[in-house]
């Protein structure tokens, strides 16, 4: 662990109260509040400055850049199937969600998220049957599920991947 002890295990209360709260309002109501998605990122990049103050403008940008790229898969989600597969909530936070990682990380996080997504699904469809397949369900939770583990991985298990400068 590479911040003091107290700071992470700080930012780490933090993360969970977002995550747990964005979990239930979007299970509740399929929407993620934008100010959820605020408190998500500036807590994480609160954490960034605190411990490596000349990593945040690469840990902005590559919020950012993740933030557009999903937005890219939800656009030709849509002109693919004119359905909207993937939430602006959504959207907003694995953004949101990037300023609290390891660049090197997200795949882990969108594997873990996109995993654990799919066994809720095949379990709903095991118990409900197969009209569970086509139901909306909320992906807060997952991409809650999926960071969380993530900042374990980094913060707990020693799966820095080190700096990209």
């Amino acid at each position: 662990m590479s911040a003091h002890l107290s700071l992470v295990l700080t930012a780490t209360i933090a993360l969970t109260a977002i995550l747990v709260t964005i979990s239930v309002a979007d299970f509740r109501r399929l929407i993620i509040p934008d100010e959820l998605n605020l408190a998500l990122a500036g807590t994480g990049l609160g954490f960034q400055a605190a411990t490596q103050l000349d990593q945040v403008p690469s840990q902005i940008l590559f919020a950012v850049g993740t933030l557009s790229a999903v937005w890219l898969v939800r656009r030709g989600h849509f002109a693919m199937t004119g359905r909207i597969g993937l939430g602006l909530g959504d959207v907003k936070m694995l953004g949101a969600a990037a300023c609290w990682i390891n660049p090197l990380l997200l795949p882990v996080l969108l594997f873990i998220a996109s995993t654990s997504a799919l066994l809720f699904i095949g379990g709903q469809v095991v118990a409900v049957g197969p009209a569970a397949a086509r139901a909306r369900v909320a992906f807060g939770p997952f991409i809650a599920t999926g960071l969380g583990c993530t900042w374990v991985l980094e913060q707990f298990a020693g799966w820095n991947m080190g700096s990209l400068q």
